[in-house]
């Protein structure tokens, strides 16, 4: 297993790994989002720690993604986590989330991390310390609802 950087030469995988996903973890409508975001990160300067998007590789396969951007207040956001839906429930995605965690706080001791998800998602979020501060019904798209959620020191 390996975590590293996102280079533009992961988007298939990545985009693959969201698929996987959807539409019980993913509105179909978010696929065209994450696409776009991609593409930014694909252009990113990977020296800035500041924000970061890595890959989860599994003997050479692309099984996972997910990264952070730190803000000027103190509060560190987790962006587009996921893993291809035929790796759940084996340890990978809490590999990539408390790497991401571990980066943030050697970056930023005191920075809050923040996230949102979908109730699917959240309860994996809470055995890992996230306390959930915000739900809204339906934001994804018809049953699917935002978890805010927020890490504290």
């Amino acid at each position: 297993m390996i975590i590293r950087p996102y280079t533009a030469a992961d988007k298939p995988a990545c985009l693959a790994a969201f698929r996987s996903n959807m539409p019980k973890f993913f509105a179909p409508g978010e696929l065209t989002d994450f696409d776009t975001w991609l593409e930014e990160q694909g252009k990113r300067d990977l020296s800035d720690r500041n924000e970061c998007y890595y890959v989860l590789a599994l003997n050479n396969e692309i099984i996972g993604c997910g990264g952070y951007y730190i803000r000027g207040n103190g509060t560190a956001i987790m962006t587009w986590g996921l893993l291809h839906q035929q790796y759940h429930k084996q340890g990978w995605g809490k590999k990539l989330l408390l790497h991401r965690v571990a980066v943030i706080r050697e970056i930023c001791p005191s920075c809050t991390i923040q996230l949102d998800t979908s109730q699917h998602s959240a309860p994996f979020f809470e055995k890992l310390g996230f306390e959930v501060t915000k739900i809204t019904p339906d934001f994804f798209g018809p049953g699917l609802d935002r978890y805010d959620m927020e890490l504290r020191n």
